[in-house]
């Protein structure tokens, strides 16, 4: 059977290698939709389009009331404003982007005779105020119940944006899946995250290397494997209105030993200095992927040795 899927966000990093996938198979015809603010029309981005006739591009501006003819089977929802300096500038801007984009997505679908399954991407950091008040467990389960902070600070308005989002989403008239990706990584994730920062530093001029925040712990996920969980449970029917942790939850390190393994990569003799720990950052996170990986069966996860060495492999040769 045909698909015609909708993706926001396609020009992002977890959006274009969803695209990426998805267009290989040429019975799904394919609509994307991206503002382009964060994500990128690079060589890659272009050379897909050009590639494949299953996909076209449409310019919304989500955070207004669309309408859209087209009747789609899966709409997957990424566009968002993330990365932790834009949401701590625009906290308002955040809350409000993303919250307004996902119900104008709702309202633009809602009068539909048969209604697209909504494919919701959120964020491991609703499980935020569980880890404050010290009542989080690892790996984390899905089925944790959440609490409310007390005190709100300006970084908070991304998870809490993605909290409501999921809410609102369940209460709606509208069969839905949603992720809560877990700390991926790999080619094209941009420069505002750890893995290709800490690249960076080690490929300036300086003689050092600063590492804040040395002894939280992250369990990650490289971006293939994260896909490969994705499109495996997203066209199933025993994955409607459910919740998934994406990640991987078999590797979980310090952020020192990263910064080690890194060096090692790069040959770098350069000295590494422990700094405070960043504040906000949370302690650990690793999920609990049980739930998914008893829908899509991954024997082997690319290990974060190597995942680092694809990574960084792409990065030099930017």
């Amino acid at each position: 059977m045909k698909k015609k899927i909708l993706i926001t966000g396609a020009a992002g990093f977890i959006g274009f290698h969803l695209l990426k996938e998805i267009s290989k198979n040429n019975n799904f015809e394919i609509t994307i939709i991206d503002n382009f603010s964060r994500g990128k029309k690079d060589i890659e981005f272009n050379d897909l389009l050009k590639k494949k006739r299953n996909i076209k591009v449409k310019k919304i501006d989500l955070t207004k009331s669309f309408k859209i003819n087209e009747n789609y089977t899966h709409i997957f929802h990424l566009a968002a404003i993330v990365g932790v300096q834009n949401v701590k500038k625009n906290p308002i801007k955040t809350f409000d982007t993303n919250l307004i984009s996902t119900l104008n997505i709702l309202k633009a679908f809602e009068t539909k005779k048969k209604k697209p399954l909504i494919i919701f991407f959120s964020t491991s950091e609703v499980y935020q105020p569980l880890l404050d008040n010290k009542k989080l467990k690892f790996p984390t389960s899905e089925k944790q119940k959440f609490t409310y902070p007390t005190l709100f600070n300006s970084r908070q308005s991304y998870y809490l944006s993605k909290f409501f989002s999921e809410i609102i989403l369940q209460l709606a008239n509208f069969k839905y899946i949603i992720y809560r990706p877990h700390n991926i990584y790999g080619p094209r994730m941009g420069y505002s995250h750890v893995i290709p920062e800490l690249f960076l530093k080690f490929s300036n001029d300086r003689i050092k290397v600063d590492v804040f925040s040395p002894y939280h712990k992250r369990a990650f996920c490289y971006i293939d494997d994260a896909i490969k969980l994705i499109i495996g449970s997203c066209f199933k029917r025993k994955s409607l209105n459910k919740v998934f942790n994406i990640g991987n939850m078999n590797e979980e390190v310090k952020i020192i030993d990263l910064v080690k393994k890194i060096k090692k990569i790069l040959h770098s003799k350069k000295k590494i200095f422990l700094r405070e720990n960043t504040l906000g950052s949370p302690f650990r996170r690793i999920p609990d992927t049980k739930q998914i990986q008893e829908i899509v069966k991954i024997k082997n996860f690319i290990s974060l040795n190597e995942g680092l060495k694809k990574t960084i492999l792409w990065y030099q040769k930017k």
